[in-house]
């Protein structure tokens, strides 16, 4: 009901005929309460997750993930709102479903649930004929290799692959078109010059800098090799003397290099498979032993020099600065920390192919390492034929091929055959990149779903 007051209108006084009097004033009620809006939470669990996950609930409302268990959006929807749970990003290697993951908020939703689970592996040749060997430029099937050994992600989203017995660096363009870059040919030396005045000497282990130069580990010319983007080479350190002498660039020497990495930095690390050392190149050419202690193989775990490699050949590094080694007489997996740590990252040291948690598996002969954006660790291993994956979570899996069966077929998995793999590399997408050295091919190793 409405209310009155009484306010004074007029007052007068004396002889005239005014008079005095209230008018009302009428005040309206007050509004009643809204009525309480009722917001429901939208919720489930994910399972089988190894990496890392991104939900998006109706295409906004991010939410990642990175283990197993409960999950809930952070933003609640009124009581009645749609919501639809869909994977925005999820983890290489992985294809992640989601059920019941659409409806309306009527109570609180707790039941989406997200099964993750592991992709399998999807070979194909690349580039190159199995069992074709030669130097010929061409698309696909239409080039040939002569026992590539090493291949690098170009800046250009193509790929760099040395060439071993031709001595050449090739480029691969992503519509897989072969084309020469550096390197003459013929006699096996190493020397510098534009393109194909150029030779190299053994070419193994190439990488990339930020800046889109290239480096090559000469193993038998004993040399590092830089590589501009217009082709020019130059000897980056090393002079040919077969020793492991620090030093500044050609006052330096190398005994077999056979693998390069660079840092973000643009320091570059050599492996070197006869003096069993890591060494160190800084942008400025100044080289150090980085681990290891050269002409003393072995196995050791220790702090720089105190540590012992047996025939080390891959380099692969980590966001962290953490350099990765594949210690292939060792049979193992190592890890160096940006202070000259050394430990075994995987591995027992027996010689097999076994699965399972990283101190129990074991690696035959592990040539080449490559590192995905999220972490994981993927290895070429010549001495079974094998390509093998290894998770943060440290489970080493096999990935594709049968371990010590050689052949060169395309498949899914256990049907592919590998020949000797020797060098390996991974795009952003978690496709690999294979040198089948023995077969002279380029092989690509994709996440497809499981049957």
């Amino acid at each position: 009901m409405a209310g009155a007051i009484l306010v004074l209108a007029s007052c007068g006084g004396g002889g005239g005929g005014g008079g005095s009097g209230f008018l009302p004033i009428v005040v309206p009620p007050a509004a009643p309460a809204p009525a309480p809006v009722v917001t429901h939470t939208v919720g489930g669990s994910v399972t089988g997750l190894t990496g890392s996950l991104v939900l998006q609930n109706n295409a906004g409302d991010d939410l990642k993930l990175s283990a197993d268990g409960k999950f809930s959006f952070a933003t609640a929807l009124v009581e009645g709102t749609a919501y639809e749970v869909s994977v925005r990003a999820q983890p290489l290697w992985q294809f992640c479903t989601v059920t019941k993951g659409n409806g309306n908020a009527a109570a609180d939703v707790a039941d989406v649930a997200v099964a993750c689970s592991a992709a399998v592996a999807q070979v194909s040749t690349f580039a190159g004929t199995a069992g074709t060997v030669g130097a010929a430029d061409g698309n696909g099937a239409a080039a040939s290799f002569s026992a590539p050994a090493g291949v690098a992600l170009a800046k250009s989203g193509g790929l760099l692959v040395t060439d071993g017995i031709s001595g050449l660096l090739r480029k691969i363009s992503s519509a897989r078109d072969v084309a020469f870059f550096a390197g003459g040919g013929g006699a096996p030396t190493s020397q510098d010059g534009n393109g194909s005045a150029a030779t190299f000497d053994g070419p193994i282990g190439v990488a990339m800098d930020a800046a889109g130069n290239s480096y090559v580990a000469d193993s038998s010319g004993n040399r590092i090799r830089k590589i501009s983007p217009a082709g020019e080479v130059t000897t980056f350190a090393g002079n040919g003397t077969a020793s492991s002498l620090d030093g500044y660039r050609t006052a330096a020497t190398f005994n077999a290099p056979v693998s390069v990495a660079v840092d973000a930095a643009g320091n570059v690390y050599v492996a070197e498979v006869v003096a069993a050392v890591i060494r160190k190149i800084t942008p400025d050419g100044d080289v150090s032993t980085f681990a290891g202690k050269a002409g003393m193989s072995g196995f050791a775990e220790g702090t720089g020099d105190n540590a012992r490699f047996n025939q080390p050949f891959g380099l692969a590094l980590d966001v962290a600065g953490n350099l990765y080694v594949a210690d292939a007489a060792n049979s193992r997996i190592r890890k160096i920390t940006p202070d000259r740590v050394v430990s075994t990252f995987a591995g027992t040291g027996l010689i097999g192919s076994a699965d399972g948690p990283r101190n129990s598996a074991t690696f035959a002969f592990p040539a080449a390492l490559a590192l995905d954006v999220d972490g994981n660790v993927y290895v070429a291993e010549p001495g079974s034929s094998v390509l093998r994956r290894i998770t943060l979570a440290g489970e080493v899996s096999t990935l594709a091929g049968v371990a010590f069966q050689t052949g060169a077929q395309d498949g899914i998995g256990k049907a592919a055959r590998f020949g000797q793999p020797l060098g390996i590399a991974v795009d952003a997408g978690g496709a690999l990149y294979v040198a089948d050295t023995q077969n002279s091919v380029i092989r690509k190793v994709e996440p497809v779903r499981a049957p």
